[in-house]
């Protein structure tokens, strides 16, 4: 009995998350408002009242498909978290990965931003949230413990300062590729902008 529950509830998350799939390449296709629900489930082959027992609304379906993006990118956060790569190589791992989960998801967060933007200002943040912060302060922290980091200043600063990374890269106007920015200024903050010395180590 429970297998067939669990075949059941298996299927059930599969038709959803095709009915949210077909309905995203709609909307970057066509427009969130030229696209109406019949067609969604004409596409997905499926009955129009079938949608509502998934998705509450259109912009519903924009929510879903970002929060499983985002799942997706916290797991390879937390597997760089664990791996046995330094503290540096770990933060560089991190950074570019989210800007990766971006960049791949562009379109997808500027329609979403597009539609939330007058409610919950915690839904507009980049592709991050709460869980790419807290596992920053434990590889800076780390980094500190072992003096791959330097200790005089506070984990709270570093944090913040790799943190802007995605949100200056993001807002910027430079042109250049949206990686490149990142990897730039990855660079100017793990290297410093100032040139070594000769003789220097």
């Amino acid at each position: 009995m429970q297998q067939e529950t669990s075949r059941r509830e298996r299927k059930k998350l599969q038709t959803k998350k095709t009915i949210a799939e077909i309905a995203l390449k709609l909307f970057f296709s066509k427009g969130l408002n030229e696209i109406t629900v019949a067609e969604i489930m004409e596409e997905a082959d499926l009955g129009t009242g079938t949608f509502y027992n998934y998705f509450e609304s259109k912009e519903a379906i924009l929510k879903y498909c970002l929060v499983e993006r985002i799942d997706s990118g916290n797991q390879t956060l937390e597997e760089i978290q664990t791996s046995p790569l330094n503290a540096p190589e770990k933060l560089s791992q991190m950074v570019q990965a989210v800007g990766k989960t971006y960049e791949e998801n562009q379109s997808l967060i500027s329609l979403y931003m597009k539609f939330y933007r007058n409610l919950d200002k915690l839904d507009r943040k980049a592709p991050h949230g709460v869980r790419f912060k807290e596992i920053l302060s434990s590889i800076i922290r780390e980094g500190q413990e072992k003096n791959e980091f330097r200790r005089d200043i506070p984990p709270e600063i570093i944090n913040e300062m790799f943190s802007e990374i995605h949100k200056s890269t993001m807002s910027s106007n430079l042109g250049l590729p949206f990686m490149d920015n990142i990897n730039y200024k990855l660079s100017l903050l793990l290297e410093g902008v100032t040139t070594q010395k000769e003789g220097e180590a």
